[in-house]
């Protein structure tokens, strides 16, 4: 009896440490990080934090996994500062992936993408292992982010191999900023569900699932909580992702192949960022500028392909320790 108990607990400590889970900031409900805020009423840990919240034949949990905010923010960011977040280490990434970072200013109904780390993310390069290279990663928040304290920062991530699934951890944080609106790519929600996009395995070509990263539409957020422009909302229940529009960042008519230079892109439009979007066409779309500080260079063959460019930002607080 008792090395059946002891086998099903290393089994139990298996399936927790499979898979990935954010720890800083603090993720909504997870048991692995110290510095949370206390639990709201009637909600428990999750144990299980490390695991997908769906695969592209059905969904298990919705957006964020958690629907119900941190009474108070995990921690508080400056718009313009670099923020580090950290993976756990027990991790199984799947031989990497595309991960995105993001912000919803209106409780997680629209998401706006901040960042990307696309084909290599935690592994830093082609790889078919499980162990990570990299759990942490540098984003430049945009300088003329709104302000808010009641804001969802969001990691979403489509492994390279195995099972077709999406991971979504989601942090509640407050971010002092002086900008009205932001306007950035929409979240790509893939693999989630029968009527989602499809991302198979990426089997040697890490250009698998660019063209829809590519051509997600532009959507603009407010500190108010509204959000304008992208096509048809992704959903807690399986939605579907419109991305048959292309931003007016830079781009240039090519017959090449789309490649990616850098595999991580910084978002960080200002004022003069349009706040619509057209359909693709033959000609190009119409220049953009970054900003000042944190600005970035986009080009683009067929389709926009971002690339950071970050000036030196200062560094936000780090937050506590999470184990």
């Amino acid at each position: 009896m008792q090395l059946f108990q002891t086998a099903f607990t290393l089994l139990g400590a298996g399936l927790v440490s499979a898979h990935v889970s954010l720890i800083s900031p603090c993720v909504r409900y997870t048991p692995y990080c110290t510095s949370c805020p206390e639990l709201p009423s009637g909600q428990s840990l999750d144990y299980s934090i490390n695991s997908p919240i769906g695969t592209h034949e059905s969904t298990s949990q919705p957006l964020c996994k958690y629907t119900t905010p941190y009474a108070t923010p995990a921690v508080t960011w400056k718009a313009g500062s670099t923020v580090e977040v950290k993976f756990r280490e027990h991790a199984a990434v799947h031989g990497g992936g595309h991960c995105q970072f993001a912000l919803s200013y209106d409780g997680g109904e629209s998401f706006v993408v901040i960042h990307d780390e696309l084909r290599y993310c935690f592994t830093g390069g082609p790889s078919s292992s499980n162990k990570a290279a990299q759990l942490s990663y540098s984003i430049a928040l945009p300088q003329d982010l709104p302000s808010g304290d009641r804001v969802v920062f969001a990691w979403a991530w489509n492994n390279n191999q195995g099972n077709r699934e999406f991971y979504m951890n989601c942090a509640d944080v407050a971010i002092e900023g002086s900008g009205s609106s932001f306007t950035g790519p929409k979240l790509l929600v893939a693999n989630y569900g029968p009527d989602s996009p499809f991302i198979p395995e990426f089997n040697g070509n890490y250009d698998t699932g660019i063209d829809l990263f590519n051509s997600r539409p532009m959507i603009t957020v407010s500190g108010s909580g509204g959000y304008s422009g992208g096509g048809m909302a992704a959903n807690s229940t399986g939605g579907a992702y419109s991305g048959d529009q292309q931003s007016s960042y830079d781009s240039v008519a090519s017959t090449a192949a789309p490649t990616l230079p850098d595999t991580s892109s910084n978002y960080g439009p200002t004022s003069s960022a349009p706040a619509s979007y057209e359909a693709p066409s033959s000609a190009p779309p119409a220049a953009y500028s970054g900003s000042a500080a944190g600005a970035s260079d986009y080009a683009a063959s067929a389709a926009p392909v971002y690339r950071a460019r970050v000036a030196s930002i200062p560094a936000s607080p780090a937050p506590a320790k999470c184990k």
